[in-house]
Formats: C-alpha cells, structure tokens, sequence
C-alpha cells in the first residue's frame, strides 16, 4: 500500500507529537533543505566506500549498517538537532532523552526484502501492557526514495504482521524527516533500482534504555564544543581522551582518513 505519508504544512509540534504517540511514526511537513542534503550525500559516498571496502553486507542481502562518523557535516546541528524534530521528542520521551545512536541503512541494487522485524523489542517480554515510548528513530534518506530503490515499509499496530499483512511503503523525497518507534514493525523492501539508497538512521532515547549497538563517537574536544542542546543529546557517547602512541583506538566509527 503506497500512501502519502506526509503530515500538511502548519501541522503543530503537539499534533505531530500525538500522532508519533499513538501511530508509532510520523513525517515532518518540513523537509532537510536541499543544499544541505546535497552536501551530507557528497560526504556520504567516501564514508561508504571505505566501509564497503572493510565490510560485507550485514543486514541481509546488499544491505548495509555503517555508523556515520560525527563530524562535519553529519555533525551539523541541523542533521541532529532541528528545533521542530526536539520538541516533538520531548513531548513523547520527555525532557531528559539521549542521542544514542549515529549511523545509516543502505541497500544496494539486488537487495531482497528483509524479514518484518523491530528495531526495540518489548521491555518486558510476556507483559501486556504497553509502557510509552521509549526509543524513537530518525530516519532521513539522502536521495529520492521510489518505488524501485527499497523503500522502507511499516506495518501499522503493534502486533507481528502475519503473511497476508498489507505494510506502508514510504516513499520519499530526499531530506524527508521520518520519525518511528522502534517498537514498529518495518521492513526493507527489495531494491530493484540502479543505485545505493543510503537513510541516516539517528536514535532518541530515554535516558535508562540501553540500545545493543554502539553509542556515537567523538573526541572530548569536539563534545565540549558543541552547544548546549548537544551536550545534554550526546552526555553518554564514547568521549576517548588522546591516548599514548601505542595504544589502539576504541572507536565506533570509521576513520576520517
């Protein structure tokens, strides 16, 4: 089922917030400018081409993680740190939530679709009640997302989609703001277009929940430099001081270089 996942112009943070809430996502009317979607893209490919050379696919056929260096321009406040986008997370994870994840999701041509699966799992399996949210992905694709590149799709209700299950695909313009639960069951669908179809993927969570891969990784110098919305967003990342010659780097990132 292809919808227009878009919320209209003039939608309010608090409606959006609802909707995040009790949908399990949401679409930013407002999308990443153009020029700055241009540059993270260009910034993007040499990232990607020394993961690829050191990697192989590790999400399935043709698809990859990678975690996104933090630094110039994945580091602009404007990829992580949107007035809009912050206060929509605050309204559902509160006042205290982290920025604990930095990375990417791409599939190259010849990807298959993916087993429906979560992002987060229940905090207490056998429990039926539903906590609020806890965890909550951006999601942002660097190029056009059709219907040929892999678009993600989402299955509405907080079940496990049987077989017959009718998901959403999301099809969207570069710089779009999507923002999910990872408690949605999702897919990556098969890629049978020409081109990587690279997503920034950015978790928010609250403070006590842990998620199983690696925090994001800066120097000292760089944290304490940041703004403070930056600061309080990335408190828990992996802030390694200059270490002696000798000693090997524990980063979660590639290198720059």
């Amino acid at each position: 089922m292809d919808v227009q996942l878009g919320s209209p112009a003039g939608t309010t943070v608090e409606e959006l917030a609802a909707t995040l809430g009790s949908q399990g996502w949401v679409v930013l009317p407002d999308r990443l400018p153009a020029p700055f979607v241009a540059e993270l893209a260009a910034a993007f490919g040499p990232v990607l081409s020394r993961h690829l050379a050191a990697a192989d696919p590790n999400r399935g056929v043709n698809r990859h993680q990678m975690y996104v260096p933090f630094e110039p321009p994945f580091s602009d406040p404007a990829l992580w740190g949107q007035p809009a986008v912050l206060a929509i997370l605050e309204a559902v994870l509160g006042p205290d939530f982290e920025c604990t994840y930095y990375g990417s999701d791409t599939p190259f041509p010849g990807a298959e679709h993916q087993p429906a699966h979560q992002d987060g799992g229940p905090l207490f399996p056998g429990w039926d009640a539903t906590p609020p949210p806890y965890s909550i992905a951006l999601n942002v694709p660097l190029v056009d997302v059709d219907e040929a590149n892999g678009p993600i799709e989402l299955f509405p209700g907080p079940d496990e989609p049987g077989p017959g299950a009718e998901p959403l695909r999301c099809t969207l313009p570069a710089g779009t703001i999507l923002l999910r639960d990872t408690r949605v069951w999702h897919r990556g669908s098969p890629h049978v277009g020409t081109a990587p179809r690279p997503m920034l993927a950015l978790l928010y969570t609250r403070p006590w929940y842990r998620f199983v891969l690696d925090r994001p990784a800066m120097s000292a110098e760089v944290y304490d430099a940041l703004p403070d919305p930056g600061r309080r967003l990335f408190r828990g990342a992996d802030r390694p001081r200059p270490r002696s010659t000798g000693d090997r780097p524990r980063l979660a990132v590639l290198p720059s270089g």
